[in-house]
């Protein structure tokens, strides 16, 4: 009988060990990077694509899948919305951030989106860390993977801009880092640090000073001036002036720029924001990420966000159609060549799942297209639209304070005053959406209590309605004519962005690495809320808390 249990026992064991040794790992990426550059029209991938290398953009386009008509499904078109719902997958109405800035009724302020005082700066003695991304309400890609992986993966976010490295990194990151105006350093929040200064491998990188070396350089054209066909002649009226400057020309004088500034009271490295610098500063913060993280190296996949800001900044002060913004571009792809290097070095690209994307695009500067001959471009002043609609309700209501905030194209009204006169919410949204229907700038002026119970799912206001966030949007929604531009005080140089025009909802989507097929075109319509399920699926997890749209066509295979 004891020789049956120990051949029986035997068997089974042998059994077991050949099960072990059959048992097969599941295939998924070792690194998820996502890239958004900000501001980044998706013609600019066509039109500067004979002056790219071959190491940057048309490596992505030619070793992966380019989607050519990916597009903002929901209005506003701006920074905060765009990288939360790029990572979350979710409308600003469900997640909150609803835009760069808004009203915050409660507290009777406008407030930042990721601004939050109740944390404190860690790599610095200053404000520019008090942030954190308690306002988004749902979670993102990064919160999912440290969820599932009981928090074995890394989360890593880094940018210029807060925001664009807060709400990228979402509730559970293990770092989200920007940059430091006044110190020059990158800086956290004790959100993130809970406790702890910055790893050592940010501090390492500070202590390069990189910045005091870059805020030196001039900004010279990369190329000969007969290089910059995609762009008008430099000087121009259409772009606006760095400070000194007489001439928005080539070269211009960083080192001079950034003492006239710091005399008038502005940060010192403040000016590297409006130059290709501030993205160098970026690329080898993620280096630096990528190498001090160990980022792909672990048992579960891990996630690294690099979001480039000074592209915003530049075509916001030179506009589309500038050799600035011409020259970030060249320089920013081959900047995207020296990142995908170092993943080839460190990882594997064959390991990595890379997407770059944009947070919206950007409109042409309104006097430039009037001057080739599309009459309806004009400026309008936003001053002169409040004024309008308190004119109106001052008139039906009564003297009073109507309105208590404006920003990116919705007004915020006195609902406290509205209800202690007794007066219909509706009715007074009505009252001014039709005022301002007069104006012949305005194309379209929706309600917020229209937007929220109307059923609309094209056009305009489906835009705006998946944009209506019920906390946090504006009473008033405005679309303007196509090509007119907000103008505030006297400035019509430069661009801007937020509307629901393709010029600002078309952005790139490119696709490049693990199970990504390579050099082929995706041309249906497609919507940037789908990039977070789709890059879940790659993972093989659950998509986002917020994210109901279907995953990208052909980028997701057998694997």
């Amino acid at each position: 009988m004891k020789k049956h249990l120990l051949l029986l026992t035997a068997l089974c064991l042998s059994a077991l060990s050949v099960f072990a040794q059959k048992k097969t790992p599941l295939k998924r990426p070792k690194m998820v990077v996502g890239i958004i550059v900000d501001q980044m029209r998706y013609d600019y991938i066509t039109r500067f694509w004979d002056e790219f290398s071959e190491d940057g953009f048309k490596r992505m386009v030619k070793e992966g899948t380019t989607f050519r008509d990916m597009h903002y499904n929901y209005a506003p078109t701006c920074t905060g919305p765009g990288h939360s719902t790029v990572w979350s997958g979710a409308y600003p109405a469900n997640s909150g951030i609803a835009n760069n800035s808004f009203y915050d009724r409660k507290s009777g302020k406008m407030v930042y989106c990721v601004t939050d005082t109740t944390q404190t700066t860690v790599g610095a003695n200053d404000e520019y860390g008090q942030c954190s991304p308690f306002r988004m309400k749902v979670t993102n890609l990064g919160d999912e993977l440290k969820m599932v992986s009981n928090q074995r993966s890394k989360v890593i976010a880094v940018s210029f801009k807060d925001r664009a490295a807060v709400l990228p990194g979402g509730h559970f990151a293990d770092g989200a880092f920007w940059f430091d105006y006044k110190t020059g350093d990158f800086i956290s929040s004790s959100y993130y640090m809970k406790g702890k200064d910055l790893p050592a491998w940010v501090q390492a990188y500070n202590q390069q000073k990189r910045a005091a070396q870059l805020v030196k350089q001039p900004w010279k054209l990369l190329f000969a001036e007969d290089h910059y066909s995609a762009s008008i002649q430099d000087n121009n009226r259409y772009e606006g002036l760095f400070t000194g400057e007489k001439t928005p020309t080539f070269p211009h004088d960083i080192k001079a720029i950034s003492r006239r500034e710091k005399r008038k009271g502005k940060p010192e490295y403040g000016i590297l924001a409006k130059t290709p610098w501030g993205n160098q500063l970026t690329v080898e913060m993620a280096e630096a990420a990528i190498k001090g993280e160990q980022l792909g190296t672990h048992a579960f996949p891990d996630m690294l966000s690099v979001s480039f800001s000074c592209t915003d900044y530049v075509g916001h002060q030179f506009a589309p159609n500038s050799r600035e913004v011409e020259d970030i571009y060249l320089r920013l792809d081959r900047q995207l060549a020296q990142l995908f290097k170092t993943i080839d070095s460190t990882v594997g690209m064959n390991n990595v799942v890379v997407f770059l994307t944009a947070d919206h695009a950007g409109a042409f500067n309104a006097n430039y297209i009037h001057d080739l001959g599309f009459q309806p471009a004009v400026y309008v002043k936003g001053e002169d639209l409040v004024a309008q609609t308190k004119s109106v309700l001052n008139s039906k209501y009564g003297q009073a304070n109507w309105v208590m905030g404006y920003y990116g194209e919705q007004i915020y009204l006195n609902r406290q005053l509205i209800a202690q006169k007794g007066l219909n919410l509706a009715e007074v949204q009505k009252t001014a959406a039709d005022e301002l229907m007069k104006n012949e700038y305005v194309k379209e002026v929706a309600t917020e209590q229209d937007l929220l119970s109307g059923n609309f799912t094209e056009g305009y206001k489906a835009l705006l309605k998946r944009g209506c966030h019920p906390e946090n949007s504006g009473d008033l929604f405005m679309v303007y004519q196509s090509g007119v531009l907000m103008q505030w005080g006297d400035q019509q140089t430069g661009t801007s962005h937020s509307m629901t025009y393709n010029y600002d909802t078309h952005v790139p989507y490119l696709m490049m690495g693990y199970d990504v097929p390579k050099g082929k075109e995706v041309n249906q319509k497609v919507a940037i809320t789908q990039i977070a399920p789709t890059i879940a699926n790659k993972l093989k997890m659950t998509a986002p808390s917020a994210a109901f749209e279907p995953v990208l066509p052909l980028v997701c295979g057998a694997n």
